[in-house]
């Protein structure tokens, strides 16, 4: 339920009255989309199958064990938008770290 305080709207997200930590907040989450841009790609190693085809699929609990071994930062799962990936080659992830930050990170998906 949101707060309506001389025509601003306030989010619970933000349910003090200084702005300050809202914008920490948001500070911090675009440092984070940064360091998770300026990465480069990711890479993914998965038992391959015929042609191009992995056993399998890479998941949402997949990129957050990579995240964690490879920057040391955790993230939760449930912000981690994938497309469907059943086969090698490039793709693009979503991170939703705020409502107004989106990081993109590139998975590249190798058989070995």
């Amino acid at each position: 339920m949101p707060y309506v305080l001389d025509g601003i709207l306030l989010s619970l997200a933000c349910k003090s009255i200084d702005n300050i930590s809202c914008l920490q907040v948001k500070d911090e989450a675009q440092q984070l989309a940064q360091i998770f841009e300026t990465v480069g790609a990711f890479k993914v190693k998965r038992k391959g199958g015929k042609g191009k085809q992995i056993f399998g699929s890479v998941t949402p609990q997949d990129l957050v064990d990579i995240i964690k071994a490879q920057l040391q930062r955790d993230v939760d799962k449930r912000i981690i938008s994938l497309p469907e990936i059943r086969e090698t080659g490039e793709y693009i992830a979503e991170l939703r770290l705020h409502p107004e930050v989106t990081a993109r990170v590139r998975l590249n998906i190798y058989a070995n």
